[in-house]
């Protein structure tokens, strides 16, 4: 098994950033979430590790999530919906807050 870039997956992630930067909405432009329930959603590709941090300052991170849950989070009218109904309770997590510092 290689460990080396694959360079199909970088070319593709590579062009969805790109396809975002242009077309996105204004989230995916600016990086940031517009949510009265999240703050910050990050994710690995790689792990499938999703990250997030709520208005209360809890971080968590969310196991073995398909990228297509991720976008459609990011693509949700209301997160905080999209979250209770499609993530929380779905997935294995864990509380990070303590080692975040931001």
């Amino acid at each position: 098994m290689s460990r080396g870039l694959d360079i199909r997956k970088a070319e593709a992630a590579l062009t969805r950033a790109a396809r975002k930067a242009v077309h996105g909405t204004r989230e995916d432009r600016s990086g940031r979430v517009l949510s009265s329930a999240l703050t910050d959603v990050k994710y690995h590709d790689r792990t499938k590790l999703l990250e997030i941090r709520f208005v209360t300052g809890r971080t968590y991170q969310y196991l073995n999530v398909p990228e297509d849950v991720h976008e459609r989070l990011m693509r949700a009218e209301s997160k905080g919906l999209f979250f209770n109904t499609q993530i929380r309770d779905h997935y294995d997590y864990r509380e990070i807050t303590d080692r975040v510092r931001r």
